[in-house]
């Protein structure tokens, strides 16, 4: 399995404004290969030698972002299987709607545990605590579909990261 991050030349990736992440492959639109970009709330992401979301990470702000029903419908294109388009940081943290923070994500999982791990994060928001997030989905071969997510996040001022790794499977996790 590979593991998320930038694959390629060994150079890092390209850092881009934000809007200039994507590419036309015929009259679609995809993201690019190895680039860097930063939404406008302050997200900060990469992709990989493929134009997979590798990584984001940020700080967390409530409010509304806005939904791309499409894009959530056809992210992974033929590797999604029975997925929903998950947002990596959730519209309620004003982040895009668009393949730049979307990937497939199994249907319980999605509605489910990532969904708790969401509200648990806004919760904090609200009681005045501020919520930092790394988040690496994981890949295998050429597939578009990560088969796994490894979830860092601090909450207040602590000191550790706390861990979260969802499999790409009912609920998240595999029989423990």
């Amino acid at each position: 399995m590979e593991s998320g991050g930038v694959k390629g030349t060994g150079e890092g990736p390209v850092k881009v404004n934000y809007g200039e992440q994507y590419a036309r492959e015929k009259r679609k639109k995809i993201l690019k290969p190895d680039v860097e970009y930063t939404s406008k709330e302050g997200y900060t992401y990469t992709t990989d030698s493929q134009g997979r979301v590798a990584s984001c990470e940020g700080s967390l702000q409530l409010g509304d972002g806005k939904r791309n029903n499409y894009a959530q419908r056809v992210v992974g294109g033929n590797d999604r299987l029975d997925d929903d388009g998950g947002h990596l940081i959730a519209t309620i943290f004003k982040d895009s709607g668009n393949m730049d923070n979307l990937v497939p994500m199994n249907c319980n999982l999605n509605r489910g545990e990532w969904k708790k791990l969401e509200n648990e994060w806004a919760n904090a928001l609200n009681d005045g605590d501020k919520v930092r997030v790394k988040i690496t989905p994981n890949y295998s071969g050429n597939s578009k579909r990560p088969d796994s997510v490894v979830i860092r996040y601090k909450i207040g001022d602590e000191d550790r990261w706390r861990l979260r790794d969802f499999d790409k499977v009912p609920g998240g996790k595999l029989d423990e």
